[in-house]
């Protein structure tokens, strides 16, 4: 699970990486809501040391997502480039449930909210496009809970809940195909065992310049989450597909 999910999670710029060049003293921002078809799988173990299994993947979009809201910002000036990415992800979905008959079903639900600060450094840049590093700092929350049905054992639930702040450290590509056309690519690591124990992300778009100002992106992301605190142990993936408009101003 999440969320930003998803630098976010990290999402990039495709207007600012495709518009014309701006003037290192002149500040630039973007604003790019976006939307994220996520899947789930993963362990939770809670505090009472009893830990569940579950996947699922994204095919049932409109029936996983409950509620989502998420959005990134930039400003822009010269080789620098700070970025705020908010999501939250309210996802339920039914999970295949292993054995012989213990339990009739089940289903795994999450809560998450992910906001994170990048700065980014252009360290790279000519016609073809730019590589940008640097790195900042993301918080998450996460409510998970796994539900499953009563078979030939009673029904029971796992849940745990959580909060921390990871730093992170990534790069940023893009390379233009044509006026209109480019490819932007994300990466970061984070988490080192000061926040979650590991974290990583990365992501991929094709991005479409529909005016100066107004771009359109698809593409595929994909978070893994590692932490283990206390009595508390979440090993979390989210991945698939990824749409997204920006506007700059």
């Amino acid at each position: 699970m999440a969320g930003a999910l998803a630098g976010l999670a990290l999402i990039a710029n495709p207007a600012a990486a495709q518009g014309p060049s701006q003037p290192n003293d002149a500040w630039t921002f973007t604003l790019s809501p976006y939307v994220w078809f996520s899947g789930l799988g993963g362990e939770v173990t809670g505090p009472h040391g009893a830990g569940e299994s579950f996947t699922a993947d994204f095919g049932d979009i409109f029936g996983t997502m409950k509620f989502s809201f998420m959005s990134l910002a930039e400003a822009r000036r010269g080789n620098f480039s700070f970025v705020t990415d908010i999501m939250y992800l309210n996802l339920q979905q039914g999970v295949p449930v292993p054995g012989f008959g213990e339990y009739s079903g089940g289903s795994a639900r999450t809560q998450s909210v992910e906001v994170s600060a990048i700065g980014l450094y252009t360290v790279a840049e000519g016609s073809a496009g730019r590589i940008e590093l640097g790195g900042g700092i993301r918080g998450w929350w996460f409510d998970t809970e796994l539900r499953l049905d009563a078979g030939r054992l009673p029904a029971r639930t796992q849940s745990a809940s959580t909060s921390w702040v990871d730093p992170v450290i990534g790069a940023r590509g893009v390379l233009r195909l044509n006026d209109r056309l480019s490819v932007t690519a994300y990466g970061d690591i984070g988490g080192f065992g000061l926040g979650s124990e590991f974290t990583w992300q990365a992501f991929a778009t094709l991005d479409y310049r529909v005016t100066e100002s107004v771009s359109v992106s698809a593409g595929f992301r994909w978070i893994h989450i590692d932490y283990d605190k206390g009595r508390t142990d979440i090993s979390l993936d989210m991945g698939g597909p990824i749409i997204g408009a920006s506007v700059r101003f």
